[in-house]
């Protein structure tokens, strides 16, 4: 067989696949193909290890309130207010002395906490 050096195209052949119109070879790019799969298995099983924050709810003397796992960043679905003899429920709190109140519509869940019930008592 006689090679051609007038000609270098013909010397490919003459369907490549995927790869027909990139100027890179098919190994390179098989690499880099196996590089993306390999960090996509990775990123899912790292987001698959954290599920998830729990958030617990003190409801400091009245009805218990069940915790709730809650994903990273997303908004709270607060659960129904609990109830407490001579007292009205004032919302939920950051902080156990009710000072910072938590903002259902914008605060996000960031760990582990607990929110605190706010009372006042019935006059």
């Amino acid at each position: 067989m006689e090679e051609n050096k007038e000609n270098p195209q013909e010397e490919l052949p003459k369907f490549r696949g995927l790869y027909r119109h990139v100027k890179i070879s098919v190994r390179t790019l098989d690499i880099i193909i196996v590089s993306c799969i390999i960090v996509i298995i990775v990123a899912t099983i790292i987001g698959l290890q954290n599920p998830g924050f729990t958030v617990t709810f003190d409801s400091r003397g009245g009805t218990d309130v069940a915790p709730v796992k809650q994903e990273a960043g997303k908004l709270l679905e607060l659960p129904p207010a609990p109830t407490r003899e001579g007292y009205v429920f004032t919302g939920w709190y950051k902080d156990s002395a009710c000072d910072e109140r938590w903002n259902a519509e914008a605060d996000t869940v960031e760990q582990d906490m607990i929110l605190y019930a706010g009372w006042e008592k019935v006059k």
